[in-house]
Parts: C-alpha cells; sequence; structure tokens
C-alpha cells in the first residue's frame, strides 16, 4: 500500500487543470519515465501522455488502461481592484463549496489565493439561502492590483492545491483523485506484472480534456488503436442524502464494475470472472446511458473498441477534499494486474 500511496502522492502534486494539462508534463513525464515501465511514451496536442509495453511479437493486439490526467478548476476572466480575481468554473464545481477555499493561482508564479467569504455577522437577513454562483465570487489574493497585473492575466487557470491527509481506517483526503488516482491505480499495476509472459501490447493513457468533453481519450485512443480498453475512472459512494442509484456503492467494499451501453458486456463478464476467481472484492452498477466517463470517447473510437470501465467509490468529488479508501484502490490495482495476467484476451 506504500507504493501506492507514494505514486498517488507524486502523481496528485501537478498542476492539470482541464485545457491546461501540458502545464504539468515537465514535471509528469520525467516522473513516469523514472519507473521504468514503458518501452515508448509520449504526449498529444491535446493534453495527453501515454506509455506502451511492447510484448515484442509482430503485430501483437494491444490493451488500453485509461485514466484522465485532467482536473476541475477555474479560469480568470477578470482582474478587480484590491487585488481581487474573478472566475469562471473548468467542469462541473458546485458554488457553495468555494466560500473560503484556498486555491493556486497558475500565473507567471504560482500564488495562493482564497475564495472571498462574507462572515455571517455581515450577512443581511435571509442573505444565507440565497443562491450562491461562482460569477458573484472573488479571489482574494492578497497582492495590490498592479502587483498582480504582473504574474496574472485573464485566460490564467486556477486549481485546488492537494496536500494528502491520512485518515482513520485507511481513507485518503485530497485534492484531484479525479482522476489522478486512477493514473496512479494503473502504474501501480503495472509495477506487478511480469512483462516477459506478455502476449499482448499494454498500452497507459493519462487523458486530457475528460472534465471538458474527452477530447484526450478520443485522440490518444485513435492514435494508439487497441483491441479492447479498460477506462479507470472514480464514481460517487454513497453518504446520506445521495440519490438510490449509488446507495449500493460504498466505499471499502471493492472497485465498482459498470454495466451499461457504453460498455462491453463480454468484457466486462470477463472481468468479473477474473476479480471472483482470484477472490478480488467488487461491486456492481448499472447506467441505461452515458457514464460520465471515457468509455464512450474509447467505445466509439475508429471501427469500435470493446471497454470495461472500472472505477472507484469516491466522496465529495469535484472538491478540494475528495475521500477515498486506498484499500478500494489497491483492489482495483489488482483487478486490473490480474486481467493483464490472463495468457490471451478473449475475442468476444
Amino acid at each position: 500500500m506504500n507504493a501506492l500511496y507514494e505514486i498517488i502522492q507524486n502523481l496528485t502534486s501537478y498542476s492539470g487543470v482541464s485545457g491546461f494539462e501540458s502545464m504539468s508534463f515537465q514535471t509528469l513525464c520525467p516522473y513516469i519515465k523514472s519507473l521504468n515501465l514503458f518501452d515508448e511514451t509520449g504526449t498529444t496536442p491535446v493534453g495527453s501522455f501515454y506509455g506502451i509495453i511492447r510484448c515484442g511479437k509482430e503485430n501483437a493486439p494491444m490493451l488500453l488502461l485509461d485514466a484522465h490526467l485532467d482536473t476541475v478548476g477555474f479560469v480568470v476572466t477578470e482582474l478587480c481592484d484590491g487585488g481581487f480575481l474573478r472566475v469562471a468554473p473548468v467542469g462541473g464545481i458546485a458554488p457553495k463549496i468555494l466560500p473560503s477555499s484556498i486555491v493556486n493561482i497558475y500565473g507567471k508564479k504560482t500564488i495562493k489565493g482564497v475564495f472571498a467569504s462574507k462572515p455571517p455577522h455581515l450577512q443581511s437577513a435571509g442573505e444565507s439561502e440565497q443562491k450562491m454562483d461562482i460569477a458573484d465570487l472573488s479571489i482574494d489574493t492578497g497582492l495590490p492590483l498592479e502587483e498582480l497585473k504582473d504574474i496574472v492575466r485573464i485566460g490564467t487557470p486556477v486549481g485546488f492545491p492537494c496536500e494528502l491527509q491520512k485518515m482513520l481506517n485507511d481513507n485518503l483526503a485530497g485534492a484531484s483523485f479525479d482522476d489522478r488516482l486512477c493514473g496512479a491505480i494503473i502504474l501501480r499495476a503495472l509495477q506487478t506484472i511480469d512483462k516477459s509472459q506478455l502476449n499482448y501490447d499494454i498500452a497507459f493513457q493519462f487523458s486530457g480534456n475528460e472534465e471538458t468533453g474527452y477530447k484526450g481519450a478520443m485522440t490518444t485512443a485513435y492514435r494508439l488503436n487497441p483491441e479492447k480498453a479498460i477506462v479507470i475512472d472514480v464514481t460517487h459512494a454513497n453518504v446520506p442524502g445521495a440519490p438510490d442509484v449509488f446507495k449500493d456503492i460504498h466505499a471499502g467494499k471493492g472497485s465498482v464494475i459498470t454495466l451499461s451501453p457504453q460498455t462491453n458486456r463480454a468484457f466486462t463478464k470477463q472481468v468479473i470472472s477474473i476479480a471472483e476467481n482470484n477472490g478480488i472484492p467488487y461491486q456492481l452498477s448499472a447506467f441505461p446511458i452515458r457514464t460520465g466517463t471515457n468509455s464512450n470517447a474509447v467505445q466509439t473510437t475508429r471501427n469500435g473498441i470493446p471497454v470495461c470501465l472500472i472505477s472507484v467509490p469516491l466522496k465529495n468529488m469535484h472538491t478540494m477534499s475528495e475521500v477515498v479508501n486506498l484499500n478500494d484502490a489497491l483492489n482495483t490495482a489488482k483487478l486490473i494486474a490480474a486481467v493483464i495476467n490472463q495468457k490471451e484476451q478473449s475475442n468476444d
């Protein structure tokens, strides 16, 4: 578990608001290369990283493992008197979580800011019940406007900082688990396999632009042209007040395998069988239409790619304090490794 934690700690430390993923490449690429997992690595113009493990056999089929690199965040829309910034959301963010939240502002240098909060002592009657909009909020940088203009401009990305916090019962809190956590899970799974026994190539894509339209997964999958793919993302763990569709998804009870029109039934059944044969805990979920992940983008690339979607239960998604159980992450890595260790991939 310590090895997985160290990878999570590393991957969640980089900037990478959707559309600005390339800001992470200078540190991300050397780190992943230092793991000595891949025979080939590269990046794409839309902000994806990819790595390939070659089995050494001519015209070998490929299994693709997908997680997305980008995170939700903000983009600066206005610089205001007093050193305040106005921002617009990048991806889905609930405004009510933002007052008093600390953010990183990725200008010429990275500076801290805090979403301004009006104390209850200063609010008029009924003001606390009014609907909040991100456009009505501002970020306090603590800098004079003229000094701020030298660092930040309109279009500068803003994101949640990540400082991992270990909690009780192997729970972990931090930002960017959606979906850096799943990138770490894939890398950890690849560390545990015997590459000399592979009969097919393995590709990892850390795709960009998932939070804003799945463009990275679509374009990188087109480039790699795999025979099959496993998409790994997070899903909502049950919490008080959650919709009924998530009431049977529990943190600490294993990864979640999804049945959906965006996933291949035969491949998914194969993955379920592998989990059961290896004693790896899992949960099931069903979505009648889109899953809100890269599964559709990968599934509909080229002539169509059979996809299995495996998710990790997560609480507080798209906040600065997402919560995950490390046992779920570890068991997901074990499941991916078990799938890879199958001598042949079914052609169903």
